[in-house]
């Protein structure tokens, strides 16, 4: 017997946690206004697993003893009967020849199971699929480019047909439909990736829009693509293991005092520092307060953060020479950060559509930045290693990104 379990929500001691709930009429993105429902039909009590208690709640729907809900028309025929029931049966068995499911942009789609070929553009459910342990079921996909751990986790994605994603102009819709996938997963957000609807009328096959949403709320992609693929169980011990690992930062940050916390100022891959990355929960997590008004993407100019006069200046993936840059420049020399040199490279997991485990490790390097004294005997190396591991399997993937870009070591 299959039960699928959605997972229990990340909720950390800063008071950020992830809340989900059923599509609202206006059609708000339910990734962010979200409470603890797995979107599949079939979910009839709402509850986040689909089991025996679902065929009672749809019979008591029928009897007149339970209140209808969004996900109890299992079906998706537009009544409640006992053949609801039966599709539940054959959930519960893992035998259901389709699963109809409301994705990240409110949609309602019906997937064929079960499912073999996938297409996925956009990392987030690249990384995703790799994390949940369905990489077997990928046909083409987004290649990876520099600015993650997959080139060094998953260097074979790079021999799949690149159907396109985020680095390149457009999806290509041609080549993802001659791969003839059993479903696409596409950004959420559209722009570079492609209009979900667009993909789904020209391609003609089951399209899925997910997103990484924000910072580390990964709960509903990983929900969404672990009940398509058949991975609930990773799926739940992802989350949960998320939530362990991330507490463990936030049991102390949580405690310190605003008016001690360091100001931080988030760039991006930009050595001019006039890209913004926000306000960004991984920074608020680990101890540090973002600059004030700050908004993603953001052009500030040099008189900007010499009022914001930040304390801490961290750069994605920055060079030695680009960090020097900062160090050197003489219109910021009265800027905290540059006087006690405190300009750092980082990790990219601040930043748009970036993979959970950039998000997690980003924590822990982040807090030992912010708290060398607090965080003493955190081995941020041993603790990026291990995440990246879990996530993907492979080991030193810390170490070697660590190198490549610059992170600060340690002694």
């Amino acid at each position: 017997m299959r039960e699928i379990f959605s997972g229990t929500l990340i909720s950390f001691a800063l008071c950020f946690s992830l809340v989900i709930t059923p599509a609202a009429a206006d059609g708000d993105s339910f990734s962010r206004a979200y409470k603890d429902t797995l979107t599949v039909y079939g979910n009839a009590n709402m509850d986040d697993i689909i089991n025996e208690d679902d065929i009672e709640y749809v019979r008591g729907i029928i009897d007149g003893t339970e209140d209808e809900t969004q996900f109890a028309d299992a079906n998706y025929d537009g009544q409640i009967d006992e053949d609801d029931v039966a599709q539940i049966e054959l959930i519960i068995a893992g035998e259901e020849d389709r699963l109809v499911i409301l994705d990240m942009n409110n949609r309602t789609v019906t997937v064929p199971m079960p499912v073999e070929r996938i297409v996925a553009t956009g990392y987030g459910s690249i990384h995703t699929l790799m994390q949940l342990g369905a990489e077997d079921k990928i046909v083409g996909c987004s290649h990876p480019d520099q600015w993650s751990a997959l080139p060094y986790a998953a260097p074979e994605l790079d021999e799949l047909p690149d159907t396109g994603g985020p680095s390149k102009t457009n999806f290509n819709v041609e080549l993802a439909a001659s791969l003839e996938p059993d479903v696409i997963f596409a950004c959420s957000s559209g722009g570079g990736f492609g209009d979900v609807d667009m993909i789904s009328d020209k391609t003609q096959v089951p399209t899925i829009a997910v997103s990484s949403g924000e910072g580390l709320w990964f709960v509903d992609e990983l929900r969404i693509i672990g009940a398509i693929t058949g991975n609930d169980d990773r799926a739940r011990d992802i989350i949960d293991y998320t939530k362990e690992k991330v507490d463990e930062i936030a049991e102390i940050t949580s405690k310190i005092p605003d008016e001690d916390k360091p100001v931080v100022f988030a760039c991006g891959c930009c050595k001019s520092l006039t890209t913004s990355c926000g306000t960004t929960p991984e920074i608020e997590l680990a101890g540090g307060l973002c600059v004030p008004g700050a908004a993603w993407g953001q052009q500030v100019s040099k008189e900007q953060i010499i009022k914001w006069n930040p304390d801490v200046i961290v750069i994605q993936w920055a060079s030695t020479e680009w960090i020097e840059e900062v160090l050197s420049d003489p219109v910021l020399q009265n800027v905290n950060a540059v006087k006690n040199g405190r300009v750092y490279s980082t990790i990219g997991g601040y930043w748009g559509d970036a993979p959970l485990d950039q998000h997690m490790v980003s924590v822990y390097y982040l807090a030992k930045l912010l708290y060398p004294d607090e965080f003493e005997g955190l081995d941020v190396e041993e603790e990026g290693n291990e995440i990246w591991e879990h996530l993907y399997g492979v080991g030193g993937l810390y170490t070697e990104m660590a190198e490549e870009y610059n992170f600060y070591r340690w002694d």
